[in-house]
């Protein structure tokens, strides 16, 4: 039951859901995961995954907001670990972490891309608000510390940076796969001018958005 767990025992087995959820997203596209498949992975029974979330949108949308959350924690750690951090540091920390996430995170890429058209469908409003919160206070969080470093930029304009940066990876990564098909490529067609190059061609646009923004700054490539 999951009412005897103590409140440490729900978060750890909440969290062993959600990590047998995040291996079959690396192998499985989302519309073939079951929910029967996530509780067999986690070692769980069904009815003990429903108690913990509710549809597994619910679940791949905690997995998303916590995944962020924990990814804008190193951030934070990594700038205070900077003796020196201007408007140039800032500006490429941004162009190298656009890398780093394509390279390094693209399960939370890939999930993030499905937010809107497919997660929010079928996500629990609640659960979902208490964990953008917690998400939303650590970005606040992270704007802040910048923000303390290089003060002409604002908190608001700080974290305008990163939905942007967002934006542009879940764009670019949804136009990626024009030249396939159910992630296969036709080769029977041609389809050159369609592909796209992920990684340089998001951190190319990127870069050309932030010379934009910032034409003064000469922003040094990662």
């Amino acid at each position: 039951m999951v009412n005897s767990l103590t409140q440490q025992q729900k978060q750890d087995r909440a969290q062993r859901i959600g990590d047998a959820a995040f291996a079959l997203f690396k192998t499985q596209s989302f519309g073939k995961i079951t929910m029967a498949a996530i509780a067999k992975q986690a070692g769980v029974s069904k009815g003990t995954l429903f108690n913990y979330f509710e549809s597994k949108e619910s679940l791949f949308m905690t997995i998303l907001l916590d995944g962020y959350h924990q990814y804008f924690d190193q951030l934070i750690i990594q700038i205070n670990q900077r003796p020196s951090f201007d408007l140039a540091d800032f500006l490429t920390l941004l162009l190298t972490e656009t890398g780093n996430l394509i390279d390094h995170h693209s399960l939370l890429v890939r999930l993030n891309a499905l937010r809107g058209p497919i997660l929010e469908r079928g996500a629990n409003m609640s659960q979902t608000i208490t964990h953008r919160q917690s998400f939303y206070a650590t970005s606040e969080r992270l704007a802040t510390v910048i923000h303390d470093r290089i003060s002409k930029l604002s908190v608001a304009e700080i974290s305008q940076l990163f939905i942007v940066q967002t934006a542009m990876i879940s764009g670019m990564m949804n136009l990626s796969g024009l030249d396939e098909f159910n992630h296969q490529r036709l080769f029977d067609h041609d389809f050159e001018h369609f592909k796209i190059h992920l990684k340089p061609d998001t951190v190319a646009t990127f870069r050309y958005y932030l010379q934009g923004k910032y034409p003064n700054v000469n922003l040094v490539k990662p």
